[in-house]
């Protein structure tokens, strides 16, 4: 009897102190990092916005979201656009800010050797392959902090 285990095509992206593990779908396009616009009234999670596609985006660090200090110097770093995970949002794309390039992974209930919730907000849990170890954002609570940050404006 053959069982059909399904995989995601997933990005193992690198940040400052952690990695992430998107599904290849969420992310719509990874560009070179610009300094993002200041935005007042903010998280500080949220470092502002820059111009995509002709639409001011918010920029995301997801390090500042888990407690963790965002370094001054991107060199190397990226802007991950990321789509949004509710089609009718006035919050189209937004971006998180990487430590490099992704990594293509084809992700399933076997892939990781161990698994762990997540306590802070915007994450769900932690997986770890081998000695690795990446965290799965919650991108329907990042989607809901910025139709409240930006929203508004739309």
């Amino acid at each position: 009897m053959e069982t059909s285990q399904e995989k995601i095509r997933s990005l193992w992206v690198p940040l400052r102190g952690m990695n992430l593990l998107l599904p290849n779908m969420a992310v719509a396009e990874i560009s070179s990092y610009r300094v993002p616009e200041p935005q007042a009234d903010t998280p500080e999670w949220v470092l502002g916005t820059v111009k995509w596609r002709g639409e001011n985006i918010a920029v995301l660090s997801l390090e500042a979201l888990c407690g963790i200090r965002v370094p001054s110097n991107p060199v190397f770093s990226r802007l991950m656009i990321v789509n949004s995970v509710r089609p009718d949002s006035t919050v189209k794309n937004y971006a998180i800010v990487t430590a490099g390039l992704p990594g293509l992974i084809q992700f399933g209930h076997d892939t990781p050797d161990e698994f762990s919730d997540f306590e802070d907000e915007g994450l769900k849990c932690m997986v770890r392959i081998g000695n690795e170890e990446a965290v799965i954002p919650d991108l329907e609570y990042l989607q809901g902090k910025l139709e409240e940050q930006f929203g508004r404006a739309a």
